[in-house]
């Protein structure tokens, strides 16, 4: 019974963890010192986009989207570079946004394997793909993402990408 009250308050934790927003207003983004230090704010923003619907008109994910886009065009310690899933998910600007987003919060989770560009693609795609296919977040799923989705069902992902 502990056990089943820890985890629970633990799942509890992490998703209201998840819910909330630093205050980007205090966070400095000017040398490359600041970058690093926001990591854990890019990550903490990262998962707020990540576990809330995508409504574009929503200040918050505004913001959000605001400072990770600045955070991720900034650092230099990562690349983020887009080009490699265009042709894998189309020309949607808010589609290739959730997967750099993907992309940052992998690589900040897992950052020794941030210099694998495959295993970064790959666990990115895995994230997106699981944000997309939730109807709650309202996103809309396209040809491309639904063959994605489909190959990672047959556990074809790798292969398709």
């Amino acid at each position: 019974m502990k056990l089943a009250i820890l985890t629970s308050g633990l799942f509890f934790s992490m998703a209201a963890f998840a819910q909330t927003l630093p205050n980007f207003d205090l966070i400095k983004l000017e040398k490359p010192a600041d970058y690093k230090q926001a990591e854990p704010y890019a990550l903490q923003t990262a998962n707020y986009i990540l576990s809330t619907p995508f409504k574009k008109d929503d200040k918050d994910k505004i913001s959000s989207l605001r400072f990770i886009g600045k955070w991720m065009s900034g650092t230099t310690d990562y690349s983020f570079a887009v080009g490699d899933m265009e042709d894998k998910i189309g020309r949607d600007v808010d589609l290739l946004g959730l997967y750099m987003i993907s992309k940052a919060k992998y690589i900040l989770e897992n950052k020794a394997n941030a210099k694998d560009p495959k295993l970064v693609k790959l666990n990115a795609t895995i994230l997106l793909l699981n944000y997309c296919s939730n109807k709650d977040n309202l996103v809309r799923m396209t040809k491309q993402l639904k063959k994605l989705a489909e190959a990672k069902e047959k556990g074809q992902l790798e292969q398709a990408l």
